[in-house]
């Protein structure tokens, strides 16, 4: 933490990154950062970098962004694995901070801090913080504890540890509210009935993975968005016969197929890294150029649970 401080002194302003399709570590993360900097040092022009057009984004941000400053610049990349899935221009900064708690496949920053063991990106980032000895505020609190909850799933994923409980009880000293936040997460408009309907009418098994198909024409008459429906993912969630479970989403902005894959205990990110994604053992996300290559993937995970891996 004292060489993030250092840097964060030496420049005049910050770039806070995180990736593209953002879920709530990285907006939590990318938040939490940005008013703990704002908090405790109120004289750094920050920019939040990357889309908030992502349904997700009002939980997180209800101010105007500041733009960019013609000027050296430090970045501070959240929840990002490799370069390739930053939402933003890197090349802006002189120099790099990488945070993230992904497989490592790319220590691009110049300062790396990857824990592949924690929970969420947010959870390290909470840590450092304690570690400095800084007090947060109840905005970048509440930020950081979604993030940690997000990706945890509260608390039920196996990567849950005693860091994770450790990095939320700090966050609680701010005095945020938690049943306010829950609700903020999870309270839902009566059109995710419709969507709820959809799915289990829907859903596809194939032996031990079962999925369901969102096309263009169904998002549309379910009137959500392609980022929305890949929310619903953990839908198929909690059934004994299912061992893995997944999203999958047409994407027409970028002609392409988008899969949200989770597993129960078959490690599933080398298989998605086979099909132009990665992520973690037991959730990763994956693309497809097209529905033609469903089959394909679905062999690849299959011979996954059979191994055993």
């Amino acid at each position: 933490m004292d060489k993030i401080i250092k840097k964060i002194q030496d420049y005049s302003q910050i770039l806070l990154y995180r990736h593209v399709n953002p879920d709530m570590d990285a907006f939590g993360s990318q938040l939490g950062f940005y008013h703990f900097i704002k908090e405790h040092f109120p004289s750094k022009h920050v920019v939040l970098m990357g889309e908030f057009t992502s349904a997700l984004a009002p939980m997180f941000i209800n101010e105007e962004r500041e733009d960019i400053r013609d000027e050296k610049s430090l970045g501070i990349v959240l929840d990002t694995a490799n370069k390739e899935r930053i939402d933003g221009d890197l090349s802006l900064c002189e120099y790099v901070i990488k945070i993230d708690h992904h497989i490592v496949v790319d220590s691009y920053g110049d300062i790396n801090i990857e824990d592949v063991s924690a929970s969420s990106c947010a959870q390290i980032v909470s840590l450092l913080f304690k570690e400095g000895g800084f007090m947060l505020n109840k905005e970048a609190s509440r930020a950081l504890y979604i993030g940690i909850i997000g990706d945890s799933n509260r608390f039920l994923y196996r990567s849950t540890g005693v860091k994770t409980f450790e990095a939320a009880s700090y966050l609680l000293e701010s005095g945020i509210d938690i049943e306010a936040i829950y609700q903020d997460m999870y309270l839902r408009e009566e059109k995710d009935l419709n969507v709820t309907r959809f799915i289990l009418n829907h859903y596809v098994k194939e032996g031990r993975i079962a999925y369901y198909v969102l096309k263009d024409e169904d998002l549309k008459e379910l009137e959500i968005s392609r980022e929305e429906g890949s929310n619903y993912v953990n839908t198929l969630s909690n059934i004994k016969e299912f061992d893995i479970w997944m999203a999958i989403t047409e994407n027409t902005k970028d002609n392409n197929i988008r899969v949200s894959i989770r597993s129960r205990k078959t490690a599933i990110n080398e298989v998605a890294a086979q099909f132009n994604g990665g992520g973690h053992a037991l959730a990763s996300g994956a693309k497809l150029s097209s529905f033609d290559e469903l089959p394909e993937l679905i062999k690849a995970l299959k011979k996954a649970q059979e191994c055993g891996c």
